[in-house]
């Protein structure tokens, strides 16, 4: 056991019990979960225990220390699980998806502000998020425990070329909204946010490259009052998933 966590891959541990429950609730597999000797019996705690029974997941406990050590400095709350490398979704699933509503991330660096976004578009009901490979953090543990569960929940692409996934995206009928601080139209006003529909937002230093704004239908900003300049990237994409959903609530209680 010494070897466990120095062997394993960044997306490999999952920590925290909201995280570790959504891993379970969402049927998929681990290699084993580990609970701290100290942790006291709770409703999360009973009821994760029971679906790794009946999923048949090893569970064990440990010291404390262990469990730190396995964390990797992450915020355990006293349990962790060994998954094995986090499984992203082919882009074609995302597509084949009724009214897809996809976020496409153009080289979000920062884990928290990913886990974040894969939060919220949990709440929002987005069907799927889409990284480029390069340049752009990926679904890390680090990134799976700020989701709180959201990363075991909402499927995630990964691809080579975020440029051709977005062609994709539009030959498969989505509009794609680029979203720009800069933008002379505002969400509020757009028609173009209603599924099928994709939302781009850019990296945190730079925003959207030259090359994924040329590809969006609009481009949009979110009109704001205040002094500072912009919005963080994780916030701002948080008012555009639930400006969509408000749309949809919207419709279908008109229906």
């Amino acid at each position: 056991m010494a070897n466990e966590r120095s062997g394993a891959d960044d997306s490999s541990i999952l920590a925290g019990r909201q995280p570790v429950l959504e891993l379970l609730r969402a049927e998929r597999t681990a290699e084993r979960i580990v609970v701290g000797e100290h942790v006291a019996a709770s409703k999360t705690i009973s009821e994760i225990r029971k679906r790794a029974n009946a999923l048949g997941i090893p569970m064990r406990t440990a010291p404390k220390s262990e469990i730190d050590r396995l964390a990797g400095g992450l915020n355990h709350q006293g349990i962790v699980a060994i998954t094995g490398r986090f499984r992203y979704t082919p882009l074609d699933d995302l597509l084949k998806a009724p009214a897809p509503a996809l976020l496409f991330l153009d080289g979000v660096t920062d884990p928290h502000n990913l886990g974040s976004l894969l939060r919220s578009a949990d709440g929002a009901g987005f069907t799927g998020v889409v990284l480029p490979a390069r340049r752009s953090v990926g679904v890390t543990s680090a990134v799976r425990r700020v989701s709180a569960g959201a990363a075991e929940v909402v499927p995630v692409a990964r691809e080579g070329n975020l440029g051709r996934a977005v062609d994709a995206a539009r030959e498969a009928g989505l509009w794609i909204l680029g979203l720009d601080e800069d933008a002379a139209d505002d969400i509020w006003s757009s028609e173009l946010l209603e599924p099928p529909v994709g939302i781009v937002l850019g990296a945190e230093d730079r925003g959207i490259s030259p090359t994924i704004r040329e590809r969006c239908d609009a481009v949009v900003s979110i009109p704001s009052s205040g002094r500072l300049s912009s919005l963080n990237v994780a916030v701002a994409g948080a008012i555009v998933m639930f400006e969509l959903a408000r749309r949809r609530r919207g419709h279908s209680d008109t229906l």
